[in-house]
């Protein structure tokens, strides 16, 4: 390297190829990194912290309640775990391309994990109060909606590792094409969690009258809220391409989408569902919304 002035293209070249490969850190005077900034250490500690200790939380939570279908919620708190973990390592290896890719295409898919979480809430809701109250079956809930999911998720994948690949390139090549695969799946995830909300308002109001729980509607319904949110956000940050306003700024990604999904994880900590709906005949509730089973007599047993 001595050979070459700091100025030299094939200087540059090698220097950026280094850095792609190992640990080296910000330089303001090189290349900028595929982040567009520094990752900041503070955010990916606290991050990655609360999302393991969200997950394992939700682990013992569905391991004693033996559903295992919010196991959707422990995978999804380990994909943003280990996504922003390597947003952390990326803080002194910013250049690095592997802890880019990681971060980019976990993070891009893991809320979906809690979408299927609210969509399976709702399928136990119609179960245990009547599917006369729903426009379509509980059944045909989980079947629509996890296959517009997986959908995204695939679709996110790919142009999440495309987009990566292209902008690891030195000189960094076309992000477009995998960019507008990742755009899309993101549009398909905010049109599918959009509907779900209107279906989940329309089940609520005409199921009004059957007691269910408000613990778990508020609950439920605030999750929902903070993934229609950060899917809204990331729609519009990818729209705008890598050089965009929005992706280049860390604190918007920080509380957009960090923040948000981990309120909407933390909510099915303390509010976990199985607590107020079991997919069974419905129970009444005691003063604080939570499922309240009800004995059977004796006379009712012999008969």
């Amino acid at each position: 390297m001595a050979l070459f002035t700091r100025d030299s293209t094939l200087a540059r070249h090698l220097a950026n190829a280094e850095r792609s490969k190992g640990c080296i850190a910000y330089d303001p005077g090189a290349r900028s990194p595929a982040y567009g900034y520094d990752p900041d250490l503070g955010a990916g500690i606290v991050f990655t912290v609360v999302f393991f200790l969200s997950m394992f939380l939700h682990i013992f939570q569905t391991w004693r309640s033996r559903k295992w279908w919010y196991t959707t919620l422990v995978l999804g708190a380990l994909g943003e775990g280990i996504g922003w973990a390597g947003r952390a390592a990326a803080h002194k290896c910013p250049y690095n391309k592997t802890y880019f890719s990681l971060q980019i295409s976990i993070l891009i898919i893991s809320p979906c994990f809690f979408s299927a979480a609210c969509y399976y809430i709702l399928h136990e809701m119609i179960k245990q109060h009547g599917a006369r109250y729903s426009p379509i079956s509980a059944t045909l809930y989980l079947w629509i909606f996890i296959s517009f999911d997986l959908l995204s998720i695939i679709i996110q994948a790919v142009g999440g590792g495309l987009a990566s690949k292209a902008s690891g390139k030195d000189p960094p090549g076309n992000t477009a094409p995998g960019t507008h695969i990742m755009l899309a799946g993101i549009i398909i995830q905010l049109i599918s969690m959009s509907t779900f909300a209107l279906f989940w308002l329309v089940y609520l109001w005409r199921a009004r009258g059957v007691g269910y729980s408000k613990v778990l509607v508020g609950a439920t319904s605030g999750a929902a809220f903070c993934i229609v949110v950060r899917n809204f956000y990331r729609a519009v940050e990818l729209g705008q391409g890598w050089k965009g306003y929005l992706i280049t700024h860390e604190v918007y990604f920080a509380v957009l989408d960090g923040a948000l999904m981990a309120i909407c994880v933390l909510i099915f900590n303390v509010f976990f569902p199985a607590r107020f709906v079991d997919g069974h005949d419905a129970p009444s509730y005691d003063g604080r919304g939570m499922a309240r089973r009800t004995e059977k007599t004796p006379s009712t047993e012999s008969a």
